[in-house]
């Protein structure tokens, strides 16, 4: 434990206590519903079902490309989600693939093998390279950057069928837990357009709970999918390190550290998705070491559960709707399949902050993925942060605080504590392998606060200690929506599992959407 990252904290905390009033004070923004669903059959399936529907020709991919399209242009002037679309080549692609089906050139099974996703619209986050749409990574310095050929996560899905439809907004480099980019400004959440809808791939997260796509496919490199997908009440995925190539992702880097960090990953309102939309993203080696097919029995499943980290001054209390939930979750399972539940307190996640941070910045370069000009010409970090207050600032405040907290990390975890929090991580990383093996997993908090104001994110970065644990050590996590609160926001938890186990999270977050509901519709016009 580190004493000046606990006060630290602890003054984070408490400066965002005194200043949560003024954020809900300027909260003005109406509650105005979402437009009613245009066709409500084709939008409320999931992509399986909408797969499946177009290989029969019960559907054609056309009229389901159309009904999304359509969709995005009514709920994007509220959301704010897009930041580029290529609606008139998708509605030709689509026509494509009703030619292909139609020419019985080969069979249903072989199309279902083949390319399981034929004919469906899939959107993506812009630091995700679609051939001639915007790939700014949210920089203003990279305005006007288009992508000239697909990322190896977009090659992949337009290979199973896919249809690209949208890239949709991001924070400047993918450095914030709520989406603005100097690019279009702020992704609205569709539940309330007060709060944030996560980040970084809040474009994401609130388009495709609004229905406008039915499979959104982000990046994740300390929660960046699963906390939009809890804001926006969605199933969310971050796969095992290593499972989805990220070649084609901005920023990226070589270093270890950073290919084991970052992950690329579906976002859905349906859990049977999840497995659709990764089996078609990884390679055929990753895909195998997965298993993916092989039944889980529910049954034999082991469930360990934890509730918090245990109270801290210097951390925020997980709200008290996320451990309802979870207990729920874990009630349900117990009675129901009378699986082995079990309450634990791991030890060593007392020191998750610490090990992030350190992680976190071990990279060779931490620069590299921080830094857009040359670094010859590249003002100093101070001059920049004064710079934001006459707004000539070359970054946004989000990037320049991560910027900040990266070089600062060096002071607050003196270099010969450093091998210290590294073995630490390297010791939680085995006994959460030994502990959950091939058969369990482990419920946690995806973050410890609800949807927050926009602005917020500041007084919430001690909560990185959820999402970001995961991410460092490279294990797969779904999180799991179950439902809205009192107050009609999204609650929900994520599902974690051992390295390659991917497979158990879908088969609890199954369950638990045959359970609870999963996704439940943000407000709309009847």
């Amino acid at each position: 434990m580190q004493l000046l990252v606990r006060f630290l904290n602890f003054l984070n905390v408490v400066l965002g206590k005194i200043s949560a009033p003024l954020y809900s004070y300027f909260a003005k923004l109406p509650r105005k519903p979402l437009p009613a669903l245009n066709e409500p059959g084709i939008l409320n399936s999931s992509a399986t079902t909408l797969a499946e529907k177009i290989r029969t020709k019960e559907l054609t991919s056309e009229q389901v490309v159309k009904a999304f399209i359509e969709r995005c242009q009514q709920v994007n002037g509220q959301l704010n989600a897009i930041i580029e679309d290529r609606f008139e080549a998708a509605l030709e692609d689509a026509r494509n693939v009703d030619r292909l089906i139609r020419s019985n050139e080969k069979p249903i099974e072989q199309l279902a093998k083949e390319k399981p996703l034929l004919g469906v619209p899939v959107t993506f986050k812009e630091c995700l390279m679609v051939k001639g749409l915007s790939y700014t990574a949210g920089a203003q310095l990279r305005k006007g950057v288009k992508a000239t050929e697909d990322g190896d996560a977009v090659a992949a899905l337009r290979n199973a069928g896919a249809i690209p439809i949208a890239v949709t907004n991001l924070p400047e480099l993918c450095c914030s837990y709520e989406t603005r980019s100097d690019i279009i400004g702020y992704t609205n959440n569709p539940y309330d357009p007060n709060l944030t809808s996560g980040g970084s791939s809040g474009g994401e997260g609130a388009l495709v709970s609004a229905a406008g796509s039915v499979i959104g496919i982000g990046s994740d490199f300390g929660g960046s999918i699963r906390v939009p997908s809890f804001y926006c009440g969605l199933f969310g995925h971050r796969p095992t390190s290593g499972i989805v190539s990220l070649t084609g992702h901005f920023p990226n880097s070589p270093d270890e550290t950073f290919q084991k960090t970052n992950s690329i990953g579906p976002f859905c309102r349906y859990a049977e998705d999840l497995k659709l939309a990764l089996a078609a993203m990884a390679g055929v080696k990753e895909v195998a070491s997965l298993n993916l097919d092989q039944k889980v029995n529910l049954s034999e499943l082991r469930i360990y559960y934890m509730l918090d980290r245990g109270f801290k001054l210097s951390e925020i209390s997980v709200d008290p709707d996320i451990k309802k939930v979870i207990l729920k979750a874990v009630k349900h399972l117990r009675s129901t399949h009378e699986c082995f539940v079990q309450k634990i307190n791991i030890a060593e996640m007392d020191d998750a902050l610490e090990m992030i941070m350190t992680k976190a910045t071990q990279m060779k370069d931490v620069d590299s993925v921080l830094v857009l000009k040359d670094p010859k010409n590249e003002s100093s970090l101070l001059s920049e942060l004064l710079k934001l207050f006459i707004n000539k600032a070359s970054y946004s405040m989000e990037l320049l605080m991560m910027r900040f907290n990266a070089k600062a990390c060096f002071f607050w975890i003196p270099e010969n504590k450093r091998p210290e929090y590294l073995s630490a991580a390297n010791n939680l990383a085995n006994r959460l392998k030994e502990l959950l093996k091939e058969d369990g997993v482990l419920f946690y908090p995806t973050f410890a606060s609800l949807a927050f104001y926009k602005q917020q994110s500041l007084w919430k970065m001690t909560s990185m200690a959820y999402p970001m644990i995961v991410n460092i050590l490279g294990f797969p996590a779904t999180h799991v929506p179950m439902g809205l609160n009192a107050n009609g926001i999204p609650v929900g938890f994520q599902v974690i599992a051992a390295p390659n186990q991917d497979r158990l999270c879908f088969a609890v977050a199954e369950e638990l959407q045959k359970a609870f509901g999963g996704w439940v519709p943000p407000p709309m016009s009847s």
